[in-house]
C-alpha cells in the first residue's frame, strides 16, 4: 500500500485546483483507492505575514496489477 498527498487552499479556487489535481492524478495513477482521510490545518501564508487555512487530503492506495501475459 502507499499513499499520495495533496495540499491546498481553503478557498473555492483552492478547493476546485486540488479537485483537479487529484483527479488527473486517478486518471494517470488507475490505482485502487483503500483510504482517503483529510485534515485541516495553518500554514504561513506566501508573503510572511499571517497564517492561511489549508487542507490536506491523504489518499492510500494499491496501484494496479500489471498482467504479465497480456500483449
Amino acid at each position: 500500500m502507499k499513499v499520495q498527498s495533496f495540499i491546498g487552499k481553503v478557498s473555492i479556487a483552492g478547493l476546485a485546483q486540488m479537485d483537479t489535481q487529484i483527479n488527473d492524478w486517478l486518471k494517470r495513477s488507475k490505482a485502487k483507492i483503500v483510504h482517503i482521510g483529510q485534515s485541516f490545518g495553518n500554514d504561513i501564508h506566501h508573503d510572511g505575514r499571517g497564517n492561511e487555512p489549508i487542507i490536506v487530503v491523504t489518499v492510500w492506495y494499491e496501484e494496479p496489477q500489471i498482467d504479465k501475459f497480456s500483449d
